[in-house]
């Protein structure tokens, strides 16, 4: 007996030692005793922590304080601009460069704060917790040493954190954060004793997929338990110093040029008047960066942006007044980004009214008017008939209930900066929408070309508000940009906001629509398959994109080729780009016939609209 005996027990203890090792809850309660011990780890209440950024090519500092189990503060201080955020326990919030202050309250944001909220308080590793849950993923390899995998998701959201722990000494090299379709690799490097007796990596590289953004965190001081004022976590008063209306007035209405359903709007800097055009969908304002040297404007190194189909390399640039004529900010930075007035055909815009300029104001956007109006916040009393629709901002954007179909309801980015309603990529896929039929387009935006699908819906609704039927871009391919987002279903572009009157209160995080004069107006469509843009080398529109099953497709021309003439009419004679399209759009739309230059030949051909 005593022979099989030892065996046996031997072989028990080998295969409980052996269930610890693949245990997820063992293998993180035993990271946290490697790093100081969870005694030790629940007894620091507060933090203080400093050292160097990097994000993508700019350099800076970073200071930040925590009080257990939710308020913080952050300040980034990249020399030409500083940024903070923080939450005082009851609400989150961030300052942006500018000074402008935004609370955060879109519902993923939400989220996470509780999550936060409940991984300061440990639950993570409660076993029986009702809103984590951890897994065992098997082993891999960081950098030549041996890991446990480790998964994290919840019940609040869909997000989900993969966690790298070392095998020999259970310290976490690595985390990947899933956030719907955005991932942020960590790498967690140079651990050594701070102060508290807690082992902590004192350096993390980071990078963000697919947005091909970079930061690297080096931390030279931190503190446990420091005394922190209670008001270092308040929500700091915004500047409004900065902005000045012309004789102390509370509102100023400006006229705008619309064109190529884009807002264009005339603005002065530096003694000179240019056309810049209003995107509520920037997160910040954007200036020509050769338009900005030819001012005698200082460049600065920046940072890697995205926008619907893409990323792009933005600088930095400090303005010292613009704006409208008789509405000026001064002092402000914004972004920089060379060649951004070759992405306009006609009329040329030299840059990008974006979040910080627009938020400073309530705006009035009167499309059958072509008036836009700034109010003061506190000369603003709305005593109109529209509907008051809460719009959350998020990444500085409104964030819209929209229902599609009278079924599909999700939240919309309205996207000043955008002709025409883009779905992201994501939300199609997760709908089938992908599978459905529809017309081939490329747009175009400030981060380059996107292919999409134009689809006909039944219907899409705003609050009380229906368009039928709506056509609707799909993208066709994932991006890296924010069409790429899956938090969001897509972009509401100038040809659904164009039907109203529309009101931006980025205070109060709510729009206003009341429906304008061509709200019932049927919105004319280019069902013809081509999409046409503009050469700058020969001044003639030319066939950019043929959609295959198109009326574009059985005409004999291809892509690249000229636009000569439209029914015995020059189309230099016709006019800017936006006039051209304009004999493609149905109703309307008839056989044309056209002369195309292919290839520096020239040939007739008829094109049928549907």
């Amino acid at each position: 007996m005593n022979y099989l005996f030892v065996p046996f027990a031997f072989l028990l203890s080998l295969s409980l030692a052996n269930a610890e090792q693949t245990d997820p809850y063992a293998i993180y309660l035993k990271y946290y005793q490697t790093i100081g011990g969870l005694e030790a780890l629940k007894k620091i209440k507060t933090t203080y922590t400093e050292g160097q950024q990097t994000v993508d090519h700019l350099n800076g500092t970073f200071k930040g304080w925590t009080k257990y189990p939710i308020q913080y503060r952050s300040e980034e201080n990249f020399n030409i601009f500083k940024q903070y955020s923080g939450d005082n326990g009851r609400q989150a919030w961030d300052q942006d460069f500018n000074g402008n202050v935004v609370l955060i309250k879109d519902e993923e944001s939400l989220k996470r704060r509780k999550i936060s909220l409940l991984v300061s308080d440990y639950q993570h590793i409660n076993r029986d917790s009702r809103h984590f849950s951890l897994s065992y993923q098997g082993k891999a390899e960081i950098n030549q040493t041996p890991v446990h995998i480790v998964k994290m998701s919840n019940d609040i959201n869909k997000d989900i954190i993969l966690h790298y722990f070392d095998i020999d000494h259970f310290l976490l090299l690595k985390t990947v954060k899933k956030q719907g379709d955005i991932e942020t690799h960590s790498l967690y490097k140079n651990y050594r004793q701070a102060d508290g007796n807690i082992m902590m990596a004192f350096r993390i590289e980071s990078e963000v997929k697919p947005r091909n953004k970079h930061e690297t965190i080096i931390i030279s001081k931190f503190q446990a338990n420091p005394e922190i004022p209670e008001n270092y976590f308040s929500i700091p008063a915004e500047n409004h110093k900065s902005i000045s209306f012309k004789e102390d007035a509370v509102e100023e209405s400006i006229p705008f040029t619309l064109s190529d359903n884009l807002i264009y709007l005339p603005v002065q800097l530096k003694g000179k008047e240019s056309l810049w055009i209003v995107d509520s969908g920037a997160s910040h304002s954007v200036i020509d960066e050769d338009y900005a040297k030819q001012l005698g404007l200082t460049i600065h190194p920046g940072i890697k942006g995205f926008g619907f189909g893409g990323t792009f390399d933005l600088s930095y640039v400090k303005l010292p007044s613009y704006g409208p004529k008789n509405v000026q900010l001064e002092n402000q930075t914004v972004y920089a980004l060379k060649g951004l007035s070759q992405r306009f055909s006609s009329p040329k815009a030299v840059g990008i009214l974006g979040y910080d300029f627009l938020s400073r104001f309530i705006v009035k956007i009167d499309y059958a008017k072509q008036h836009l109006v700034l109010y003061q916040h506190h000369g603003f009393n709305y005593t109109g008939s529209g509907s008051v629709i809460n719009a959350p901002l998020k990444n500085n954007t409104f964030s819209l209930p929209v229902i599609l179909d009278n079924k599909l309801q999700a939240n919309w980015a309205i996207d000043l900066g955008a002709y025409d309603v883009s779905i992201h990529y994501p939300y199609a896929k997760k709908n089938n929408l992908l599978q459905r039929k529809g017309l081939e387009t490329i747009s175009a935006g400030i981060d380059g070309i996107l292919l999409e699908r134009t689809i006909k819906f039944d219907s899409l609704s705003i609050g009380p508000y229906s368009i039928q039927p709506a056509y609707i871009n799909v993208a066709v391919n994932k991006g890296s940009g924010s069409g790429g987002d899956g938090e969001l279903a897509g972009n509401l572009g100038n040809s659904v906001l164009g039907r109203f009157v529309l009101y931006l209160d980025y205070k109060n995080q709510q729009i206003i629509l009341e429906p304008g004069e061509n709200f019932n107006k049927v919105r004319p469509q280019n069902l013809t398959g081509v999409t046409l843009s503009y050469s700058d080398e020969d001044q003639l529109p030319f066939i950019a994109h043929i959609s295959p099953d198109s009326p574009a497709m059985k005409a004999d021309f291809e892509p690249g080729d000229d636009i000569v003439a439209i029914n015995g009419l020059s189309t230099t004679e016709i006019g800017e780009l936006a006039q051209v399209q304009n004999y493609f759009l149905t109703p309307g739309c008839e056989t044309m016939q056209l002369i195309i230059k292919h290839k520096g030949v020239l040939h007739t051909t008829e094109l049928e609209c549907y």
